[in-house]
């Protein structure tokens, strides 16, 4: 036990000295959070406070998650999750110096290839995506002794303010800058890195919904999405270890069949990135409508707030996917949904010109009249892009069919 501690208040001081290039995802702060205070102070009381804000509804609620957990052992887990967990967020959202200057993460400091802007939150190269890949985010609510913002912010204090550091905008979003530089992966790259991955060890078998928690029912779309691209890339990794010299079927590499779902895995990551942004446009728009309906102090979400916290985000990371450097699915993804961010744009001129009622009106208006793009057309273009991805798969492994 006492190795434990000393462990975990090691852990504890790297997390809270830590001050990253570019915001890790809520989920992984949120998971932090919730094991330091379940080491700290047992479990996490049964009701939200009067006047608890989102984002500590959105902490008291991961907490409560780890009720019932022995302190040691959620110190026990908290060193496990950082050992696994930010040290791969150390390499992937690298660390910003004392002097104020950014440094590189490691893994791009690492890498050969050149790191690339992202208007939508940090930039990633295709080394650092591989990296990403090969790596797999009764008492009182809060005490001083707990690291509210895990990593620290820049300042350095504990205290939250009002959107306290965690639902700075939807995890979903994010999660975009890291999921565009995994699509723009090479077909070079993308065989390599299952050369040396696990049957066991998928990178989409470890992921899980960004939007909604896992047991909502309207996660399912998301949950469509990555079970799919699970059970292409475990095809392609069972295919790997029974193709190919000293195998099974020694006549035929490997690499062939694998060249033939590369484009699938591709277009199937770029459907995630277009169902994320559409389930948060979706949600804001319902959240809104609630929110002139009963009001800010009943839904706890104030028309400003969603304005800055999640439409201007949105809009900001749709046109983030339409920048050139882009692989070319996501910056179709981006086209498709450019009608997105028109919307949340006029919904925003409209807020800043005749106020946030009459922004939050447009925004409400013009997301339902166009309920049918979002749930007709969006899905039938992203079965056309799949129907696209499977057709072009056979040229790619005829072309390293040729190359053998």
């Amino acid at each position: 036990m006492a190795t434990t501690a000393a462990a975990f208040r090691h852990k504890t001081s790297v997390m809270k000295s830590w001050r990253p290039r570019s915001p890790p995802s809520n989920r992984d702060r949120l998971e932090l959070y919730a094991l330091h205070k379940q080491s700290v102070s047992g479990d996490a009381p049964p009701s939200d406070p009067a006047g608890a804000s989102v984002a500590d509804k959105a902490k008291l609620a991961a907490w409560r998650g780890k009720r019932g957990l022995e302190k040691g052992e959620a110190m026990a887990r908290y060193v496990e999750e950082c050992e696994r967990l930010c040290d791969r967020q150390l390499r992937v959202y690298g660390t910003r110096p004392a002097d104020g200057s950014l440094s590189p993460p490691r893994s791009v400091a690492a890498s050969a290839g050149s790191v690339t802007p992202n208007r939508g939150g940090g930039g990633a190269s295709t080394g650092e995506a591989s990296a990403a890949y090969a790596n797999g985010a009764g008492s009182t609510p809060y005490e001083p002794s707990t690291p509210q913002n895990t990593p620290a912010d820049e300042s350095g204090s504990d205290e939250d303010a009002d959107n306290g550091g965690v639902l700075l905008c939807p995890r979903g979003l994010a999660a975009i800058p890291l999921l565009c530089a995994a699509a723009s992966e090479s077909r070079s790259a993308y065989l390599a890195r299952l050369q040396v991955t696990q049957r066991s060890n998928g990178w989409w078998a470890k992921q899980e919904p960004l939007c909604l928690e896992v047991n909502n029912p309207l996660s399912i779309p998301e949950k469509l999405v990555i079970a799919v691209a699970s059970q292409v890339e475990r095809l392609s990794l069972v295919v790997g270890a029974h193709l190919g010299e000293g195998n099974a079927v020694p006549l035929l590499s490997p690499r062939v069949l694998q060249a033939f779902f590369w484009p699938v895995h591709n277009v199937l990551l770029c459907c995630w990135i277009s169902l994320i942004l559409a389930t948060t446009y979706l949600g804001s728009v319902v959240m809104m409508c609630q929110t002139l309906l009963f009001g800010a102090k009943r839904t706890d979400a104030p028309l400003g707030r969603l304005f800055v916290e999640e439409v201007r985000p949105a809009a900001r990371a749709v046109e983030s996917l339409c920048e050139p450097h882009q692989a070319i699915g996501v910056r179709v993804a981006g086209l498709a949904l450019m009608p997105m961010m028109i919307l949340c744009d006029l919904a925003t001129s409209a807020a800043g010109r005749a106020g946030i009622l009459a922004g939050g009106l447009a925004f409400v208006t013009t997301g339902m009249c166009g309920w049918w793009y979002w749930l007709c057309l969006l899905p039938w273009l992203a079965f056309c892009g799949l129907c696209l991805a499977v057709m072009s798969g056979w040229c790619f492994g005829l072309i390293e069919l040729a190359g053998n």
